[in-house]
């Protein structure tokens, strides 16, 4: 049978595949995914009457690595119009936004702040700045 002839094969191809899986996953769920020019994204949606929601966090932050994954998926379920994620060893927009603590998410619309939320001590709060539910 040609199975049996190739089974070494396909349990390697099998084995494979399943890593893939697991590390995008992995990385798709356990990773801050930082936007590109964050600054230049945040003076074009300035000038529009979008919600967006501004995320800052810090590569090697226990706080940030505790809730990279509830951060995600509050984004994904989220309604704002543009999302823009922020290390802050990466980018000086954390002195423009006095952001003093991290994880940080603040909610703008038309450049201006509508609602801001620091830390993890209370994640329902941070997940609901990041949802940034429309009036």
């Amino acid at each position: 049978m040609i199975v049996k002839k190739y089974a070494k094969e396909i349990v390697i191809l099998l084995v494979s595949l399943g890593v893939v899986i697991g590390g995008y996953w992995t990385w798709q769920n356990y990773t801050y995914h930082d936007t590109k020019q964050p600054q230049q994204v945040l003076e074009t949606k300035e000038k529009t009457n979008d919600d967006v929601v501004l995320i800052f966090h810090k590569t090697g932050c226990p706080d940030c690595k505790q809730v990279v994954r509830q951060i995600n998926q509050a984004i994904k379920q989220g309604q704002a119009d543009e999302y823009v994620i922020v290390d802050t060893k990466d980018s000086n927009l954390y002195e423009k936004y006095n952001i003093i603590e991290v994880p940080t998410a603040i909610h703008l619309r038309d450049g201006k702040e509508i609602d801001r939320q620091s830390g993890i001590n209370n994640l329902n709060k941070l997940e609901k700045v990041i949802h940034a539910a429309k009036e």
